[in-house]
Protein backbone atom coordinates (compact mmCIF):
# COMPACT_ATOMS: atom_id res chain seq x y z
CA UNK A 1 0.00 0.00 0.00
CA UNK A 2 1.78 3.18 -1.07
CA UNK A 3 2.03 6.48 1.39
CA UNK A 4 -0.68 8.03 -0.95
CA UNK A 5 -3.63 6.29 -0.14
CA UNK A 6 -2.58 6.00 4.08
CA UNK A 7 -2.36 9.98 3.59
CA UNK A 8 -5.86 9.64 1.83
CA UNK A 9 -7.27 8.07 4.25
CA UNK A 10 -6.54 10.28 7.20
CA UNK A 11 -7.29 13.09 5.09
CA UNK A 12 -10.45 12.04 4.49
CA UNK A 13 -11.29 10.74 8.22
CA UNK A 14 -9.95 14.36 9.86
CA UNK A 15 -12.28 16.00 6.45
CA UNK A 16 -15.61 14.49 7.08
CA UNK A 17 -14.82 13.45 10.47
CA UNK A 18 -15.50 9.94 10.60
CA UNK A 19 -14.55 8.32 13.65
CA UNK A 20 -13.71 5.07 14.08
CA UNK A 21 -17.02 4.59 16.52
CA UNK A 22 -18.83 5.83 13.22
CA UNK A 23 -17.44 2.63 10.66
CA UNK A 24 -17.67 0.38 13.85
CA UNK A 25 -21.69 1.18 14.12
CA UNK A 26 -22.08 0.65 10.82
CA UNK A 27 -20.46 -2.32 10.47
CA UNK A 28 -22.15 -3.85 13.20
CA UNK A 29 -25.62 -2.26 11.47
CA UNK A 30 -24.85 -3.33 8.11
CA UNK A 31 -23.84 -6.87 8.69
CA UNK A 32 -27.56 -7.38 10.32
CA UNK A 33 -29.75 -6.76 6.46
CA UNK A 34 -31.09 -9.62 5.08
CA UNK A 35 -29.15 -11.06 2.24
CA UNK A 36 -32.78 -10.32 -0.07
CA UNK A 37 -32.71 -6.75 1.00
CA UNK A 38 -28.94 -5.94 -0.09
CA UNK A 39 -29.27 -7.77 -3.81
CA UNK A 40 -32.47 -5.91 -3.46
CA UNK A 41 -30.53 -2.52 -3.20
CA UNK A 42 -28.00 -3.57 -5.87
CA UNK A 43 -30.47 -5.24 -8.36
CA UNK A 44 -32.41 -1.96 -8.49
CA UNK A 45 -28.97 0.33 -9.24
CA UNK A 46 -28.40 -2.21 -12.42
CA UNK A 47 -32.19 -1.75 -13.25
CA UNK A 48 -31.30 2.23 -13.37
CA UNK A 49 -28.25 1.86 -15.51
CA UNK A 50 -29.51 -0.04 -18.13
CA UNK A 51 -32.81 1.90 -18.01
CA UNK A 52 -30.85 4.57 -18.20
CA UNK A 53 -28.39 3.40 -21.14
CA UNK A 54 -25.34 5.56 -20.65
CA UNK A 55 -23.66 2.95 -19.34
CA UNK A 56 -21.59 0.47 -21.75
CA UNK A 57 -22.93 -3.30 -21.54
CA UNK A 58 -19.52 -4.36 -20.53
CA UNK A 59 -19.22 -1.59 -17.39
CA UNK A 60 -22.77 -3.31 -15.97
CA UNK A 61 -21.63 -6.87 -16.71
CA UNK A 62 -18.34 -5.33 -14.53
CA UNK A 63 -20.00 -4.23 -11.93
CA UNK A 64 -22.68 -7.03 -11.67
CA UNK A 65 -19.40 -9.39 -11.31
CA UNK A 66 -18.45 -7.64 -8.16
CA UNK A 67 -21.82 -7.43 -6.88
CA UNK A 68 -20.75 -9.37 -3.12
CA UNK A 69 -17.62 -7.63 -2.80
CA UNK A 70 -19.86 -3.85 -3.51
CA UNK A 71 -22.66 -4.57 -1.17
CA UNK A 72 -20.39 -5.55 1.63
CA UNK A 73 -18.02 -2.65 1.14
CA UNK A 74 -20.31 -0.22 1.34
CA UNK A 75 -23.33 -1.56 3.38
CA UNK A 76 -20.69 -2.40 6.30
CA UNK A 77 -18.40 0.35 5.83
CA UNK A 78 -14.88 -1.65 4.91
CA UNK A 79 -12.95 1.67 4.95
CA UNK A 80 -9.46 1.52 4.77
CA UNK A 81 -6.03 2.90 2.33
CA UNK A 82 -7.02 0.02 0.45
CA UNK A 83 -10.62 1.16 -0.13
CA UNK A 84 -9.73 4.26 -1.61
CA UNK A 85 -7.02 2.30 -3.55
CA UNK A 86 -9.55 -0.21 -4.77
CA UNK A 87 -12.87 2.09 -5.64
CA UNK A 88 -10.19 4.99 -7.39
CA UNK A 89 -9.30 2.22 -10.21
CA UNK A 90 -12.98 1.33 -10.33
CA UNK A 91 -14.01 5.06 -10.69
CA UNK A 92 -11.30 5.93 -13.17
CA UNK A 93 -12.18 2.91 -15.05
CA UNK A 94 -15.89 3.80 -15.10
CA UNK A 95 -15.03 7.45 -16.28
CA UNK A 96 -12.29 6.15 -19.13
CA UNK A 97 -15.45 4.35 -20.41
CA UNK A 98 -17.01 8.24 -21.27
CA UNK A 99 -19.41 8.15 -18.65
CA UNK A 100 -20.06 11.68 -17.51
CA UNK A 101 -19.35 12.52 -14.18
CA UNK A 102 -23.15 14.04 -13.50
CA UNK A 103 -24.20 10.47 -14.65
CA UNK A 104 -21.65 9.29 -12.07
CA UNK A 105 -22.57 11.09 -9.37
CA UNK A 106 -26.73 10.63 -9.82
CA UNK A 107 -25.70 6.60 -10.16
CA UNK A 108 -23.33 6.33 -6.92
CA UNK A 109 -26.20 8.72 -5.22
CA UNK A 110 -28.96 6.16 -5.90
CA UNK A 111 -27.02 3.17 -4.81
CA UNK A 112 -26.15 5.17 -1.73
CA UNK A 113 -29.49 6.04 -0.99
CA UNK A 114 -30.80 2.55 -1.30
CA UNK A 115 -28.07 1.48 1.37
CA UNK A 116 -29.13 4.39 4.00
CA UNK A 117 -32.74 3.73 3.50
CA UNK A 118 -32.20 0.10 4.75
CA UNK A 119 -29.95 1.71 7.81
CA UNK A 120 -33.14 3.32 8.51
CA UNK A 121 -35.67 0.63 8.10
CA UNK A 122 -33.34 -1.40 10.19
CA UNK A 123 -32.66 1.40 12.87
CA UNK A 124 -35.15 3.86 12.20
CA UNK A 125 -34.04 6.17 15.54
CA UNK A 126 -30.80 5.81 15.15
CA UNK A 127 -29.52 9.02 14.33
CA UNK A 128 -26.22 8.59 14.54
CA UNK A 129 -26.38 5.93 12.20
CA UNK A 130 -27.66 7.78 9.66
CA UNK A 131 -24.90 10.37 10.06
CA UNK A 132 -22.02 8.33 10.25
CA UNK A 133 -23.37 6.93 6.56
CA UNK A 134 -23.26 10.15 5.11
CA UNK A 135 -19.71 10.64 5.96
CA UNK A 136 -19.22 7.33 4.69
CA UNK A 137 -21.56 8.66 1.44
CA UNK A 138 -19.56 12.32 0.92
CA UNK A 139 -15.92 9.98 1.06
CA UNK A 140 -17.09 8.14 -1.83
CA UNK A 141 -18.28 10.82 -4.03
CA UNK A 142 -15.14 12.48 -3.32
CA UNK A 143 -13.06 9.89 -4.75
CA UNK A 144 -15.10 10.23 -7.74
CA UNK A 145 -14.61 13.69 -8.10
CA UNK A 146 -10.69 13.48 -7.37
CA UNK A 147 -10.68 10.58 -10.37
CA UNK A 148 -12.36 13.51 -12.49
CA UNK A 149 -9.99 15.84 -12.06
CA UNK A 150 -7.46 13.50 -12.67
CA UNK A 151 -8.67 12.39 -15.67
CA UNK A 152 -9.35 16.36 -16.89
CA UNK A 153 -5.96 17.44 -15.78
CA UNK A 154 -4.57 13.94 -17.83
CA UNK A 155 -6.80 14.88 -20.99
CA UNK A 156 -5.51 18.68 -20.94
CA UNK A 157 -1.90 17.08 -21.35
CA UNK A 158 -2.46 14.79 -23.92
CA UNK A 159 -4.06 17.59 -25.88
CA UNK A 160 -1.58 19.92 -24.96
CA UNK A 161 1.22 17.26 -26.42
CA UNK A 162 -0.88 16.86 -29.82
CA UNK A 163 -1.09 20.85 -29.90
CA UNK A 164 2.49 21.14 -29.56
CA UNK A 165 3.27 18.29 -32.05
CA UNK A 166 1.13 20.13 -34.62
CA UNK A 167 2.48 23.58 -33.87
CA UNK A 168 6.05 21.95 -34.41
CA UNK A 169 5.42 19.73 -37.63
CA UNK A 170 8.88 19.43 -38.79
CA UNK A 171 9.34 17.61 -42.54
CA UNK A 172 12.21 15.69 -44.45
CA UNK A 173 11.41 17.18 -47.77
CA UNK A 174 15.21 15.99 -49.37
CA UNK A 175 18.04 13.96 -48.23
CA UNK A 176 19.08 15.52 -45.71
CA UNK A 177 16.93 18.82 -45.19
CA UNK A 178 14.07 19.25 -42.90
CA UNK A 179 11.12 21.82 -43.27
CA UNK A 180 9.53 23.23 -40.14
CA UNK A 181 6.78 26.16 -41.27
CA UNK A 182 5.86 28.33 -38.57
CA UNK A 183 2.59 30.42 -38.40
CA UNK A 184 0.78 32.16 -36.04
CA UNK A 185 2.73 33.91 -33.17
CA UNK A 186 6.14 33.21 -31.59
CA UNK A 187 6.49 33.55 -27.89
CA UNK A 188 8.96 32.06 -25.64
CA UNK A 189 7.50 28.73 -24.79
CA UNK A 190 6.80 27.80 -28.36
CA UNK A 191 10.14 28.90 -29.38
CA UNK A 192 11.37 26.25 -26.86
CA UNK A 193 9.16 23.75 -28.16
CA UNK A 194 10.17 24.42 -31.69
CA UNK A 195 13.94 24.31 -30.66
CA UNK A 196 13.62 20.93 -29.04
CA UNK A 197 11.67 19.47 -32.42
CA UNK A 198 13.83 20.93 -34.33
CA UNK A 199 17.22 19.41 -32.60
CA UNK A 200 15.56 16.05 -32.05
CA UNK A 201 14.69 15.96 -35.49
CA UNK A 202 18.23 17.03 -37.09
CA UNK A 203 19.64 14.21 -34.52
CA UNK A 204 17.22 11.87 -35.27
CA UNK A 205 17.47 12.24 -39.26
CA UNK A 206 21.11 13.55 -39.28
CA UNK A 207 19.90 16.34 -41.30
CA UNK A 208 23.02 18.84 -42.72
CA UNK A 209 19.77 21.69 -43.49
CA UNK A 210 16.76 22.69 -41.71
CA UNK A 211 14.70 25.51 -43.63
CA UNK A 212 12.35 28.13 -40.97
CA UNK A 213 9.50 29.40 -43.08
CA UNK A 214 8.02 32.35 -41.16
CA UNK A 215 5.97 33.33 -44.02
CA UNK A 216 3.08 32.52 -41.91
CA UNK A 217 4.23 34.29 -38.77
CA UNK A 218 1.98 37.16 -37.64
CA UNK A 219 4.64 39.55 -36.23
CA UNK A 220 8.32 39.46 -36.02
CA UNK A 221 9.43 41.77 -33.44
CA UNK A 222 12.64 42.01 -31.51
CA UNK A 223 11.74 39.00 -29.29
CA UNK A 224 10.67 36.76 -32.38
CA UNK A 225 13.89 37.71 -33.88
CA UNK A 226 16.15 36.97 -31.24
CA UNK A 227 14.60 33.08 -30.53
CA UNK A 228 14.90 32.82 -34.77
CA UNK A 229 19.16 33.76 -33.86
CA UNK A 230 19.10 31.16 -31.39
CA UNK A 231 17.42 28.56 -32.95
CA UNK A 232 19.57 29.28 -36.41
CA UNK A 233 22.80 28.86 -33.41
CA UNK A 234 21.42 25.91 -32.05
CA UNK A 235 21.07 24.47 -35.47
CA UNK A 236 24.82 25.20 -35.62
CA UNK A 237 26.40 23.66 -33.24
CA UNK A 238 24.22 20.10 -33.72
CA UNK A 239 25.98 20.57 -37.25
CA UNK A 240 23.19 21.75 -39.58
CA UNK A 241 22.89 24.70 -41.46
CA UNK A 242 19.84 26.59 -40.90
CA UNK A 243 17.63 28.78 -43.37
CA UNK A 244 15.14 31.12 -42.55
CA UNK A 245 12.51 31.34 -45.27
CA UNK A 246 9.68 33.49 -46.09
CA UNK A 247 11.57 36.99 -45.28
CA UNK A 248 8.90 39.55 -46.94
CA UNK A 249 9.75 43.01 -47.57
CA UNK A 250 8.02 43.97 -44.21
CA UNK A 251 9.55 41.42 -41.85
CA UNK A 252 12.69 42.65 -43.52
CA UNK A 253 12.38 46.62 -43.21
CA UNK A 254 10.79 45.43 -39.41
CA UNK A 255 14.12 43.44 -38.97
CA UNK A 256 16.34 46.69 -40.31
CA UNK A 257 14.30 49.19 -38.50
CA UNK A 258 14.69 46.97 -34.98
CA UNK A 259 18.64 47.28 -35.33
CA UNK A 260 18.89 43.05 -35.24
CA UNK A 261 22.39 41.25 -36.62
CA UNK A 262 21.07 38.40 -38.48
CA UNK A 263 24.28 38.42 -40.90
CA UNK A 264 25.51 34.52 -39.74
CA UNK A 265 21.49 33.69 -41.02
CA UNK A 266 21.01 32.76 -44.37
CA UNK A 267 17.82 33.97 -45.47
CA UNK A 268 15.23 33.82 -48.31
CA UNK A 269 12.47 35.60 -49.26
CA UNK A 270 10.35 32.07 -50.52
CA UNK A 271 10.56 28.36 -49.66
CA UNK A 272 11.13 27.39 -52.49
CA UNK A 273 14.22 29.41 -52.95
CA UNK A 274 15.42 27.88 -49.17
CA UNK A 275 14.98 24.66 -51.01
CA UNK A 276 16.97 25.41 -54.02
CA UNK A 277 19.55 26.81 -51.76
CA UNK A 278 19.80 23.84 -49.55
CA UNK A 279 20.08 21.59 -52.42
CA UNK A 280 22.67 23.18 -54.10
CA UNK A 281 24.68 23.05 -50.87
CA UNK A 282 24.23 19.76 -50.22
CA UNK A 283 25.55 18.81 -53.61
CA UNK A 284 22.23 17.23 -54.50
CA UNK A 285 20.34 17.68 -58.05
CA UNK A 286 17.08 18.53 -58.69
Amino acid sequence: MSLKYKELYEHYKRTYFLTEEDLKLLKEAGSQFSVADKEAVFQETIDWMKKRELFPEAVVAALSGHKDNIITDLVEARFSPEYIERYSEIRRNFLETGVSLDVFVELLTSFHEGVLNLFIKYNPTAVNLISAYKKFNQIDLDIVAKEYRRKIQQDLKEQNEALRELSTPVAQIWENILLLPLVGFIDSKRSKDVMEAMLDNIADKQAKFFILDISGVAIVDTAVANHLIKMTKAARLMGAQCIISGISGNIAQTIVELGIAIDEIETTGSMKDALKWAIKESGNQL
